[in-house]
C-alpha cells in the first residue's frame, strides 16, 4: 500500500498561513502575488498548499475559487464554514508555529520600575521580553510585570510562549501558575481563569483556597478557580488564533460567538436566546467586528440591527 505523502511541517505552518490570509481576509493585489511567489520558490511550498487544499476539498470548506472569501455569499447555509476551518489551523499554531507580523513586535525592556502592560478593545500586542520569550496580549488586557520572570494578569488573556531556564511565575485573582518552559495561553474573566499548555515542559497550578498544587500536562487545557479545578480536556488550537488577528470556531453557537465578537468591541452587542439553536464554523478576522456581523447576517437568519456604534442587537429573521 502506497504511503500518504505529508509535506514537512515548516512547509505546512506556512501554507496556513497564507490560506488564513487569502480565504478569511479581503487579500489585496500584492498579497495573491506574494502567495504565488511562494508557491512558486520551491516545489515543497506547492506540495503543501496541494495537500492543504486536498485536506480542505475532503473537509467540505474549500472555497470554488481560493481568491474569494465566502463570508460575503448570500448562498451559505448556517451550517457552511466562511473560511478556513480547523484542519488548516492545526497547522498554524502547533508546536509555537504561530506567525507574528514583526513590524507589530515590541521589545520590553524590564527594568526595576514596574513595568504595566496593558490592551484596549480590539486591541492585541506581540512583545519580546528581554530573556527572548514571546508575550502576546489579548483584547481589553491587563497585566502587570512586577520584575523579571513574575507576570500579574489582572484580567483578560495572553499567550507566553518560553524556553528560559528561569521558571516564570503567574498570578491571577483565582491562583497561582508556574510555568517552567513551554507555551502556555492563560484567560481569566469573572472569578475563572483558563489554561491551555501547547507545548513544553507539564505546569503548575493552586488556587488561592486550594491546599495541593495541580500539575497541567502539554496539550492539556484546564479551568479553574480559587477554590477547585474543572474541565480538564485536550488544548484547541483554534482559541489563540487571536495571536493573527482571527477568531476561528468550529460548530460554536452563535450566542457564544457573539459574547466573543463583544470581547474585541466597545459598547453593548446582545443577542436574543432565541437563536440558541445556531451554529457557526468558520474564519473571521477581529480588526473589524462590522464587517464579521455583515457576514454573520449575510449567512444566517439573522437581523443584525445597529442603533447607535455603540449598541448593536442580533435577532432572528
Amino acid at each position: 500500500m502506497r504511503t500518504p505523502y505529508i509535506p514537512d511541517k515548516e512547509s505546512l505552518v506556512k501554507a496556513s498561513y497564507w490560506m488564513a490570509r487569502l480565504w478569511a481576509d479581503e487579500p489585496s493585489a500584492q498579497e495573491h502575488k506574494a502567495c504565488k511567489a511562494w508557491r512558486n520558490a520551491d516545489p515543497s511550498n506547492e506540495n503543501a498548499w496541494q495537500y492543504l487544499m486536498n485536506a480542505q476539498a475532503k473537509f467540505g470548506g474549500v472555497p470554488p475559487n481560493t481568491t474569494n472569501i465566502l463570508s460575503r455569499s448570500r448562498q451559505l447555509s448556517r451550517r457552511s464554514v466562511l473560511g478556513l476551518a480547523g484542519t488548516v489551523t492545526g497547522g498554524l499554531f502547533f508546536a509555537g508555529g504561530y506567525q507574528l507580523n514583526t513590524e507589530e513586535n515590541q521589545f520590553l525592556a524590564e527594568s526595576s520600575g514596574k513595568s504595566e502592560l496593558t490592551t484596549d478593545k480590539g486591541e492585541i500586542k506581540h512583545i519580546i521580553l528581554s530573556d527572548g520569550s514571546q508575550l502576546n496580549l489579548n483584547t481589553a488586557t491587563d497585566i502587570s510585570m512586577p520584575n523579571t520572570h513574575r507576570l500579574l494578569l489582572n484580567s483578560g488573556e495572553f499567550l507566553l510562549n518560553s524556553h528560559s531556564p528561569i521558571p516564570y511565575q503567574i498570578e491571577t485573582p483565582a491562583g497561582h501558575i508556574t510555568l517552567y518552559a513551554g507555551q502556555l495561553n492563560v484567560r481569566h474573566t469573572d472569578n475563572h481563569t483558563s489554561l491551555s499548555l501547547y507545548e513544553g515542559k507539564p505546569a503548575l497550578l493552586i488556587g488561592h483556597n486550594m491546599d495541593n498544587a495541580v500539575t497541567l500536562k502539554p496539550g492539556n487545557h484546564i479551568d479553574f478557580d480559587s477554590t477547585h479545578t474543572e474541565n480538564l480536556q485536550p488544548t484547541d488550537t483554534n482559541t489563540i488564533s487571536w495571536v493573527i488577528g482571527k477568531l476561528v470556531v468550529q460548530d460554536m453557537p452563535l450566542p457564544k460567538l457573539i459574547n466573543e465578537l463583544s470581547r474585541y468591541r466597545k459598547g453593548v452587542l446582545r443577542i436574543s436566546p432565541d437563536l440558541s439553536h445556531l451554529t457557526v464554523s468558520g474564519v473571521f478576522t477581529l480588526k473589524n467586528t462590522d464587517t464579521i456581523l455583515k457576514q454573520l447576517q449575510a449567512s444566517l437568519p439573522i437581523n443584525v440591527t445597529k442603533f447607535t456604534n455603540y449598541w448593536v442587537n442580533v435577532t432572528p429573521a
